[in-house]
């Protein structure tokens, strides 16, 4: 069994996987992943569809948990702790992701508006009757995280009137509204058109260059943005590949990765990625 431990240090690791095993039925979707995420340093998850990803997030999300594997149980730790109070993880890791935006596009959170759908990251209630009476200091904080996001126009809109771009930019900011140490996106871009893409995306740079630590879970490389350095490759469940994305991020180790011939070239521009 390897053993449990609370990392002291001043900076732990945002996310820490060993020998980590997850199993639905008889399906083994994560297959002894060993990887770490350091704090402070921008990283993309990718890997194409039915790799893991959606299945690592939901480990650092404490919806799955490991499974016993001959006998032994790999170890997760989020900020160097191996146990959390879900409740106070949220303050300091926020999370976007599909199943949520899904969520927040239904008829009845769609009700709320761009500052009651900030403000509900507080405590995760989405009924406009119990955020109506929260206090100034929480609406000044919730105003705070979509100006931080460019998005406080969307104050007093309705989310079911918001275009998908919008919505998601309205997400982030219920995720910033704690301030947390870093932000987790899954797939962010999925429903946007090219314009809607690329403003969201200078977006996030703006973001990632404010001091929060963005980790991408994606299997588009155009998401890429300039200061993400950190690359995890993910590939039938286990970590292909780890490094930095002068390593990683080449037409070789991506076309082995997704089992097709892809050519990638930069956009010197953006700074990001095209793939051909």
């Amino acid at each position: 069994m390897i053993p449990q431990r609370i990392d002291s240090s001043p900076n732990p690791l945002l996310l820490e996987l060993e020998d980590v095993t997850v199993v639905r039925g008889h399906h083994r979707i994560l297959d002894h992943v060993t990887l770490s995420i350091p704090t402070n340093v921008h990283t993309v998850i990718l890997g194409p569809n039915g790799s893991g990803k959606s299945s690592l997030l939901k480990v650092l999300m404490r919806q799955f948990y490991p499974s016993i594997d001959d006998g032994q149980s790999g170890i997760v730790r989020i900020f160097g702790q191996s146990t959390w109070n879900i409740a106070e993880l949220r303050t300091r890791l926020g999370i976007v992701s599909g199943e949520l935006d899904n969520e927040f596009a239904s008829p009845r959170s769609g009700r709320m508006s761009g500052l009651q759908a900030v403000l509900s990251g507080l405590d995760g209630v989405r009924l406009v009757s119990h955020i109506s009476s929260i206090g100034k200091d929480s609406i000044h904080a919730a105003r705070e995280a979509l100006a931080r996001i460019d998005a406080s126009e969307l104050e007093q809109q309705s989310i079911a009137t918001m275009s998908t771009g919008e919505r998601r930019r309205v997400l982030i900011a219920r995720a910033l509204i704690h301030r947390p140490k870093a932000i987790v996106l899954d797939e962010p871009t999925t429903g946007l058109d090219i314009g809607a893409r690329n403003y969201f995306l200078d977006q996030l740079e703006v973001l990632a260059n404010s001091g929060t630590t963005i980790v991408l879970v994606t299997h588009h490389v155009e998401e890429i943005i300039s200061q993400i350095s950190n690359v995890i490759l993910l590939k039938r469940g286990r970590v292909h590949a780890t490094g930095t994305r002068e390593e990683l991020l080449r037409n070789e180790t991506l076309s082995d990765l997704f089992d097709f011939p892809i050519q990638i070239q930069a956009d010197k521009q953006r700074g990001r990625f095209v793939a051909i």
